[in-house]
């Protein structure tokens, strides 16, 4: 079962895409030491300032989690439902950045909604190894049964 190219193309945008992301973060943050007058290498003695690194700072913590879950779901599952999760979590985390240099609460709706894009990406991480598992250890494929039995393709 070769990958290639264009079995990846999505999950390779999704990933260049949150890159991207990181990078406007990171750029945001710099110019908030700036605004707030935190001097490199501090990273409290404003609140404001704290907010923006916060949510940099979990991001990025998250980046590693967010990372593994597309490229598994989407090599394991299929591209095109890990790279739309993927999507929504990039938004998802755009809107807890924005949410969370407002207000501590303002970053929750953002948050949440990034941890449930994470969850289905690990749903489906579970899912395509199992039935991988399933298929190279007793030789059912549940997927093409499935799809001949109940959609009669």
């Amino acid at each position: 079962m070769p990958v290639e190219l264009r079995d990846i193309v999505l999950l390779g945008g999704v990933s260049v895409a949150h890159a991207w992301q990181l990078s406007r973060f990171a750029r945001r943050v710099g110019a908030a030491r700036g605004k707030f007058k935190v001097n490199f290498p501090a990273t409290t003695g404003n609140e404001d300032f704290e907010r923006y690194y916060r949510a940099q700072m979990n991001t990025l913590e998250f980046f590693p989690i967010f990372s593994t879950t597309l490229w598994m779901g989407g090599l394991f599952f299929h591209q095109v439902p890990a790279a739309i999760a993927g999507v929504v979590y990039i938004y998802a985390r755009q809107k807890y950045f924005n949410g969370y240099i407002i207000s501590v609460k303002d970053r929750l709706p953002g948050f949440k909604l990034s941890v449930r894009s994470i969850i289905a990406l690990l749903g489906m991480c579970v899912l395509g190894f199992s039935h991988l598992a399933i298929e190279t250890f007793t030789g059912i494929n549940i997927r093409e049964q499935y799809l001949q039995q109940y959609l009669k393709f």
